[in-house]
C-alpha cells in the first residue's frame, strides 16, 4: 500500500482552519500548544471507534484493512501501538496468502524500528523482502523507508566517510522514490532539487504546495518543515522560523508526537536568547517523544536539552531574586506608608479638634468631616489589613523560593486570584462604608430616575457600578480619569454609565448636581 512520506495520517480531524495566506506567529503557536489536549482526545476517539470496528470485523480482509489504519493512526502518536498493528497486519496478510501485503507490513515494522533506534534490525527486514516482489505500488514505500533508515545512519555514524556514504545513498534513494512514481510528492521532489543544490526550483514546488494547503492539513507539516530546512541552507533565519511554526502547528492539530520542527524551533530561539520559549517548546517535544517513545527522536534532543535546561534554570533564579528585592521594597514603602498614615492621622485629630471650636461651622461642613473620618477611618483599617497581607503574601513567596518549589513559584505569581479577591473586599467596603453615611443613597438617587427606569441593587448593602459611579460623585470625584481609576475600568465605559443613567432620570440637565445634593 502506498504510504504519503511514510506517516500520513489518513483521518483528518474536523477542525477550524484559515487560508494560508496568513503568516503563523509564536502566539499562534502557544495558542495550539494549549490546545493539544482536546485535539489529542479528538484524535483518541476516532481511534477508539477504529478498534470498535475491528472488533466487530468479519473477513480477513476488514480486518487487514482496519488494522492497516490503526497502524498509521499510531505512527506518529504511539510507536508500541503501532507495532503492535503492524504486527497483526504482517500475519493477518500471511493468513490472507498476499505477498504485497506482506511486505507492507514488514516493512511498516521496520519503519517503527527505525524510529526505534533498532537500526540493524530494521536493516534486516527490509533486506528481506526480495527484490522481485516489491510491487511498482510498493515502490513508493520500499525506497522511502530505506530513505529514511539511511538518513538515521547518517546522523548517527561517528566518521565523516560513514556519513558521506549513508547520505549518497539516502539521495539515491529519493531518487528511487521520484522515479518509480508517476505523481512523486511535493516533498520528495523537492528534496531531489536541494540534493542537486537547486534551490529555487525546490522553492517553487513547496511554496506552490503550500498555497493549496490549509493549517490543520497534515502535508502542511512535510512541506512546511522542507521549506524551512531549504531558508535554513540560505541563512534566512525569519522565513526558516515562519515554515517551521507552521509544520509545528500542523504537528499539534495531527497529534502528532513524533515531530522535529517544534524541537528545531526551539533552538533557533536559544540561539536568540528567547530561552522561556526555548525551555517550553523543546519540554513539549521531550514530553510528546516519550509519550511516543520515539527513542531516536529523544536521544537527538538530548544534545541540546540540557543545555536549555540548564539556561532556563538560570533565568528563573534570576526572576526570583528580581522578585524577592521586589518584596523587600514593597516592605519597605510599606512601613513608610504606615508612618505616614500615623502622622496624617495626628494632623486629622488636630484638625478635627480646630474644627469643633468653630461654633459657625455649617451643616455641609459637618457632613464633609463626617465623611473624611469615616473613610480615614476605614483608609487605616484597609492599609494596616494590607500591610499584614503583604507581609504575609511575602512569607508565602519567602518559603516558596527557599523549598526550591518552583512551580508553585510560578503558579502563585501568575494567579489573579489575589487581585480579584482584594478588589472585591475593597468594592464591598467602600459600599458598606458609603451607605453607613448615606443609607437612603439608593432610594433618593432612584427617586431622581423615570419610575420605570429605577435601579435595584443585586445585593443588599451593595452597589452596583451604575450606583457607585454616582456615589463617587456625591463625594465629590467628578473627574472622570479619577473614576477610571477607583473602578478599573476605561475613559470610555465611565461616560457610558453616566450618559445612560441620565438619560434616565427626569431631569438630565440638572441631573449631576441633583446627586450632589442627595
Amino acid at each position: 500500500m502506498k504510504k504519503i512520506a511514510l506517516i500520513c495520517v489518513i483521518l483528518c480531524m474536523p477542525l477550524l482552519v484559515n487560508a494560508q495566506n496568513q503568516i503563523p506567529t509564536l502566539d499562534d503557536l502557544d495558542n495550539e500548544i494549549a490546545m493539544s489536549p482536546q485535539y489529542d482526545k479528538k484524535y483518541e476517539d476516532v481511534i477508539s471507534s477504529v478498534k470498535k470496528e475491528l472488533r466487530t470485523a468479519k473477513t480477513k480482509e476488514a480486518r487487514y484493512d482496519l488494522s492497516n489504519k490503526l497502524f498509521n493512526l499510531y505512527t506518529s502518536y504511539s510507536v508500541d501501538s503501532a507495532i503492535v498493528y503492524a504486527i497483526e497486519k504482517q500475519n493477518i496478510a500471511k493468513q490472507i496468502g498476499d505477498r504485497s501485503k506482506v511486505n507492507d507490513a514488514k516493512l511498516n515494522l521496520a519503519y517503527l524500528l527505525i524510529r526505534g533506534g533498532q537500526l540493524k534490525d530494521a536493516s534486516d527486514i527490509i533486506n528481506s523482502i526480495p527484490r522481485k516482489e516489491i510491487s511498482q505500488e510498493l515502490s513508493f514505500y520500499y525506497f522511502s523507508t530505506r530513505k529514511t533508515l539511511y538518513r538515521t545512519l547518517a546522523e548517527a555514524a561517528l566518521t565523516t566517510s560513514q556519513r558521506n556514504l549513508y547520505k549518497q545513498m539516502e539521495k539515491n534513494c529519493n531518487d528511487s522514490v521520484v522515479d518509480n512514481n508517476a505523481s512523486p510528492d511535493s516533498w520528495s521532489r523537492a528534496e531531489q532539487l536541494v540534493n542537486r543544490h537547486q534551490y529555487e526550483q525546490a522553492k517553487k514546488i513547496l511554496l506552490d504546495a503550500y498555497q493549496h494547503l490549509k493549517p490543520g492539513d497534515r502535508q502542511t507539516a512535510f512541506v512546511s518543515i522542507s521549506l524551512a530546512d531549504i531558508y535554513g541552507r540560505e541563512k534566512n533565519v525569519e522565513a526558516q522560523k515562519q515554515y517551521l511554526i507552521a509544520a509545528a502547528i500542523s504537528d499539534i492539530r495531527n497529534s502528532v508526537k513524533e515531530y522535529l520542527a517544534l524541537q528545531q524551533l526551539a533552538v533557533i530561539l536559544f540561539e536568540e536568547g528567547d530561552t522561556k520559549r526555548a525551555y517550553a517548546y523543546m519540554d513539549q517535544a521531550m514530553n510528546d517523544a516519550v509519550f511516543c517513545n520515539a527513542r531516536q527522536r529523544t536521544i537527538a534532543m538530548a544534545d541540546v536539552w540540557p543545555a536549555i535546561e540548564k539556561s532556563h534554570e538560570r533565568e528563573t533564579k534570576s526572576r526570583t531574586l528580581r522578585l524577592t528585592a521586589i518584596i523587600i521594597v514593597i516592605s519597605l514603602l510599606s512601613v513608610v506608608l504606615f508612618v505616614m498614615i500615623i502622622y496624617t492621622r495626628r494632623r486629622v485629630v488636630e484638625l478635627r479638634a480646630i474644627r469643633a471650636r468653630l461654633s459657625n461651622t455649617n451643616e455641609l461642613l459637618k457632613e464633609s468631616n463626617n465623611i473624611k473620618d469615616e473613610y480615614i477611618t476605614r483608609f487605616l483599617t484597609e492599609c494596616s489589613a494590607y500591610i499584614d497581607k503583604l507581609d504575609s503574601y511575602r512569607k508565602q513567596i519567602y518559603r516558596l523560593v527557599t523549598g526550591n518549589k518552583r512551580t508553585e513559584l510560578l503558579n502563585t505569581l501568575k494567579s489573579q486570584e489575589v487581585i480579584d479577591r482584594e478588589l472585591e473586599s475593597f468594592y464591598s467596603s467602600f459600599d458598606e462604608t458609603f451607605l453607613g453615611l448615606f443609607p437612603n443613597f439608593v432610594d433618593d438617587f432612584n427617586a431622581l430616575l423615570k419610575p420605570d427606569e429605577r435601579i435595584i441593587p443585586k445585593q443588599s448593602g451593595h452597589l452596583s457600578t451604575d450606583l457607585r459611579i454616582f456615589a463617587l460623585i456625591r463625594l465629590g470625584v467628578k473627574e472622570n480619569e479619577l473614576i477610571c481609576s477607583f473602578l478599573r475600568c476605561s475613559k470610555a465605559t465611565v461616560y457610558a454609565y453616566r450618559s445612560r443613567v441620565r438619560l434616565k432620570s427626569i431631569d438630565p440637565d440638572n441631573f449631576d448636581e441633583m446627586v450632589l445634593k442627595l
